[in-house]
């Protein structure tokens, strides 16, 4: 087989609608991106075709497997979700050779994830290509109104905020005797209040490990009540295990990497979700995927005070301490405010999250609003096509080989 083109018939399918437009959706990974775009499109009236990036394959035979695939039929709208560079650079080629329209949706500012993680001569490039894609696109459909208005600053034609949602059908609270079989199944004690989160345990960040803000506040915790709960894997797992005190290892778990299908059980072992970041120009920017799962759980969340902290968590969780998750300041003020916890306001913000999930970002409410918007930019598209004097599109170019 070659590298690039045959591997079509294993990353994407088409979906059993055979009227309507014809619109490719293209994931940039096979996990949460492909969870996303399927939830949200797979019932949506048309004549679907949902492609995932190989990771096993390289960056340049990613492109040209979805350059084919752009090539190889006129789409009515093309809509990539995820930041990748492969993808991008395709969808910014088909705008410019042929007038491709297409939505793009992200959740992380892309010149700020290479500014914190690569350094100041990669942020310039990721800055530019992310200006790049908010120019050529059709619409923009942001995880955050933060990103939604750096967009739009930077040349979107339209954007709209769509949160990424959970399923509130799947992703419920248990009862209490639950709870305490699922603390005594990650071996955890099913009396102890577990704090904890779920997600990828890079060691991406020079100066943070996600995760060692937990095992820093245990070490000033007053109470003996308090457990953790790490779900994840990455290389910065080790750093966590070599940083966890002796006398502290009874009650910091690590189950490493689990199934997508166990992160409901593992969420409802925890009784707060931790979402921790710096406040810096990635986390000031971000809403985090996993907040609506622990929400849709019951379980409230502590989490660093971006401002989605205070536009979408209110009384569903808590705000942690404005400093470096790394420094001994932030570690000292959560265990101030942990011991001080008591079970009444738990209990109560528990409730809450709920609430706020089915509020917020449930699918049933998330859903109609990004199919409103994918109405809209296909209806614009349209007409500007057939006459527009404000056409949105460039002329269509006659599709030729590479």
């Amino acid at each position: 087989m070659g590298d690039d083109g045959l591997s079509l018939s294993r990353n994407h399918r088409d979906a059993n609608h055979e009227s309507g437009p014809r619109i490719l959706c293209v994931a940039t990974d096979g996990g949460i991106y492909a969870r996303r775009i399927r939830a949200l499109m797979s019932d949506y009236p048309a004549h679907l075709t949902f492609h995932d990036l190989d990771k096993s394959l390289t960056r340049f035979q990613n492109y040209r497997t979805l350059r084919r695939l752009l090539k190889s039929q006129k789409w009515d709208l093309a809509i990539q979700v995820g930041p990748s560079v492969a993808a991008g650079l395709n969808l910014i080629r088909a705008r410019i050779e042929w007038g491709q329209p297409f939505i793009i949706s992200f959740g992380d500012p892309i010149g700020g994830w290479f500014s914190v993680i690569r350094g100041r001569f990669w942020s310039l490039w990721g800055t530019l290509y992310e200006r790049a894609l908010y120019r050529s696109c059709s619409g923009f459909a942001g995880c955050s109104p933060y990103l939604v208005g750096t967009a739009i600053n930077w040349g979107a034609r339209r954007a709209t905020t769509i949160v990424d949602a959970v399923d509130t059908n799947v992703f419920r609270p248990v009862g209490a005797l639950q709870k305490r079989e699922l603390k005594a199944r990650y071996g955890l004690n099913p009396n102890h209040l577990v704090c904890g989160f779920v997600g990828g345990l890079p060691r991406a960040r020079p100066d943070y490990v996600r995760g060692i803000e937990l095992i820093g506040m245990l070490r000033y915790l007053n109470r003996s009540d308090v457990s953790v709960l790490i779900v994840g894997d990455g290389d910065g797992l080790a750093a966590l295990k070599s940083a966890t005190p002796q006398e502290l290892r009874d009650r910091i778990v690590f189950s490493g990497w689990i199934p997508h299908e166990d992160v409901v059980s593992a969420i409802n072992a925890m009784d707060i979700g931790f979402l921790t970041q710096p406040l810096d120009a990635l986390g000031m920017y971000r809403l985090t995927t996993k907040l609506p799962e622990y929400l849709a759980c019951g379980v409230p969340v502590a989490m660093t005070p971006v401002p989605a902290y205070y536009d979408y968590l209110g009384t569903a969780g808590w705000s942690l301490p404005e400093t470096h998750p790394e420094s001994v300041e932030f570690h000292r003020e959560s265990a101030e405010w942990l011991d001080q916890l008591g079970t009444d306001e738990l209990k109560a913000r528990s409730g809450e999250a709920r609430r706020l999930a089915e509020r917020v970002f449930s699918y049933e409410v998330v859903t109609p609003q990004f199919w409103h918007f994918v109405d809209e930019t296909l209806r614009l598209h349209r007409t500007n096509s057939v006459g527009s004097p404000q056409s949105e599109t460039p002329t269509p170019h006659h599709r030729t080989g590479d």
